[in-house]
């Protein structure tokens, strides 16, 4: 059955943010069908991107479709009771000294809408939030914008909400790892296989599979290579640390913004953000840059980008990777508050892997060469934000009802659009030389 519409039973594979709300989504507004979530784990994923102690939500974009997309998104944020008691709106300063401010600020007035964001000097940030930012590295800049209306969500809380949301709202969960996607004679995918040998069936399969889509494809139909995901969406990681702040500094902290500083990145160096403070003392920042896996896939017979297997490349763990992250993680806490962070020490590190897109746009599409196969991936390391809304757009492209335009930016043949929807986490090197 390839019309999604006429479909009883969906299985969703990920219960990532992407497929979190697709399950909620469709629970809510298809009771028709059976909706069947199936993951490793009994809730969120702790080796899913997904999975985090915060994520920077904001809605300042320079590109309309993401700002439009989150422009919906962020009063729900704010005053929905599903994702309210998870935000924390400290706002966001963005260091940058590429157009991307300016841009956004017309992308607001062209959507009819006022900006929320204002800039700031440097001076005055270094002043305001009790000298935290003294000694931050703001380059040559004279302005930062400030959007007192973006800042952080719990991530792992609220994705284990939406999680608990859709079971109430009646979609199945089936705890399982899944090995393969399963396809008849025709190429027609029929369900999925799990390690432990049960397969699953569903008229509908949605991969919401992130960083490990691309090998669980070519695992799939190895010697099919038109099955595969190819350069759509490649494995990538990046790096977040984090440090626990106490006693006087730690009030200093206390509602202190989300900062992105992409200063030093004409300079040589990755850029990074610091993700505020959470009320127990935890500040943690990210690397702005990317790093792919390469390795033999040996049914498939070529070399892709994969995650690793080791469990401490996807959870937070105590021990620096090698001292070139070490190194990386020690300079973006000095270029985003200087000699603040003196005798504050990183206590935990974390390889975050992702699908990431030549564009950074979604992959939100159906499977160029199968029928009943859909894929809801790419998220590009700024795709999390999306979760109160995204489910119902996933839905849309299944229903065939999504915006011509959008569908194509997010489809399986790539759009010729130059422009990048995220404009940082460039791949810097190959993870095995680094190590």
């Amino acid at each position: 059955m390839a019309n999604f519409n006429e479909a009883k039973t969906v299985l969703i594979v990920g219960a990532g943010n992407f497929g979190a709300a697709t399950a909620l989504y469709l629970a809510t507004h298809h009771k028709d069908k059976a909706v069947t979530l199936v993951d490793k784990t009994d809730l969120a994923n702790p080796c899913a991107a997904s999975h985090d102690i915060n994520k920077i939500v904001r809605d300042e974009y320079d590109d309309p479709l993401y700002m439009r997309l989150m422009l919906e998104a962020m009063p729900l944020w704010r005053s929905d009771a599903l994702y309210s008691p998870f935000f924390h709106q400290v706002g966001m300063l963005r260091a940058d000294p590429t157009a991307y401010g300016e841009g956004s600020l017309r992308t607001y007035r062209a959507l009819g809408v006022e900006p929320p964001a204002v800039w700031l000097s440097v001076d005055e940030v270094r002043r305001r939030w009790n000298g935290v930012f003294a000694d931050a590295n703001f380059g040559g800049l004279e302005k930062i914008m400030f959007n007192p209306g973006s800042g952080w969500a719990e991530a792992d809380h609220a994705l284990d909400a939406v999680l608990r949301a859709a079971r109430d709202e009646g979609a199945r969960y089936h705890k399982g790892c899944v090995g393969g996607v399963e396809f008849d004679r025709e190429g027609t995918c029929t369900g999925v296989r799990l390690d432990s040998g049960e397969r699953l069936t569903a008229d509908v399969v949605l991969l919401c599979t992130g960083a490990r889509t691309a090998e669980l494809l070519a695992a799939s139909q190895p010697d099919r290579p038109e099955f595969h995901l190819g350069n759509r969406a490649v494995a990538t990681g990046a790096m977040s640390f984090a440090g626990t702040l106490k006693g006087a500094q730690r009030e200093r902290f206390r509602n202190v913004p989300v900062c992105k500083n992409v200063v030093g990145g004409i300079k040589g160096w990755c850029g990074g953000e610091s993700m505020s403070m959470t009320p127990d003392g935890i500040i943690k920042f990210n690397c702005d840059m990317g790093f792919t896996n390469m390795q033999h896939h040996e049914a498939s017979r070529q070399k892709m980008s994969t995650t690793p297997d080791e469990a401490m490349h996807g959870t937070w763990h105590e021990e620096a990777f090698s001292e070139k992250f070490k190194a990386r993680a020690l300079s973006t806490m000095k270029e985003l508050y200087g000699k603040e962070m003196d005798g504050v020490e990183i206590d935990r590190y974390r390889m975050c892997w992702d699908a990431v897109t030549p564009t950074h746009d979604f992959l939100i599409t159906r499977h160029g060469q199968s029928a009943n196969l859909y894929l809801a991936t790419g998220g590009s390391f700024h795709g999390w934000k999306f979760l109160p809304v995204i489910g119902k757009y996933i839905t849309k492209m299944m229903e065939g009802t999504l915006d011509v335009e959008v569908a194509k930016r997010w489809g399986w043949d790539m759009d010729d659009v130059q422009c990048r929807a995220n404009p940082t986490y460039d791949t810097e090197f190959d993870l095995p030389a680094y190590m």
